[in-house]
């Protein structure tokens, strides 16, 4: 898909020991997905492959697959120390759930790949009986959510055992459910206020 903005969010419920335990965590196996092959089917780019086994990628560049592979093997908390130092992100505890909004300038589909793995075992610490919706779209500089009518890039369902790509998914009542969550994102990184017009993220208090 080359190189554009990707943005991740949603919001899993979690105690506060499940979302601590979480960060601490190794990223789970692929095989926690039930069907990673379907992940852009039913939407945006319905057709594309995802390459979950980065083939396409080490034909090219092996030492940036080396790289990823070397990623998944690591907890959030590593994943997203070098993140938070930027700024550019919202992830904490609130309120019972684990909040999420990643923004990856002109970033590469593999790494959000990564971060769709993170998400997928965050289910494992999840309340029982969980059933959250990971939103994943793609656009030009800004961050913000699909405007209504806009067909995101996938949809991942977590649950508390299993996680799995949705080919449908009721998105006007996920994106009001998500419209807190950027509504933070957004206060706590500055995009968006004209006292920071050049939409370089605000350190996180």
């Amino acid at each position: 898909m080359g190189a554009r903005s990707f943005m991740l969010a949603t919001r899993i419920p979690m105690s506060r020991d499940g979302f601590e335990e979480w960060l601490r965590t190794p990223l789970p196996g692929l095989d926690l997905i039930e069907n990673p092959s379907a992940m852009y089917t039913g939407w945006a780019a319905d057709g594309a492959d995802p390459d979950w086994d980065l083939t396409g990628l080490a034909a090219h560049y092996p030492q940036a697959v080396a790289g990823i592979r070397a990623d998944r093997d690591r907890t959030p908390q590593q994943l997203l120390a070098p993140r938070a130092a930027r700024g550019g992100d919202l992830l904490r505890h609130r309120d019972e759930a684990l909040e999420v909004y990643l923004y990856d300038y002109h970033g590469e589909e593999t790494s959000t790949q990564t971060d769709l793995l993170m998400l997928a075992g965050a289910g494992r610490f999840a309340h029982p009986g969980t059933e959250a919706p990971v939103l994943y779209w793609g656009g030009d500089i800004h961050p913000g959510l699909p405007m209504p009518g806009d067909d995101p890039l996938a949809v991942l369902l977590v649950t508390s055992t299993r996680a799995r790509f949705v080919h449908t998914y009721p998105l006007d009542a996920l994106f009001a459910d998500l419209t807190p969550v950027e509504a933070h994102f957004l206060a706590l990184t500055g995009y968006g206020d004209p006292e920071n017009p050049s939409s370089t993220p605000a350190l996180a208090p």
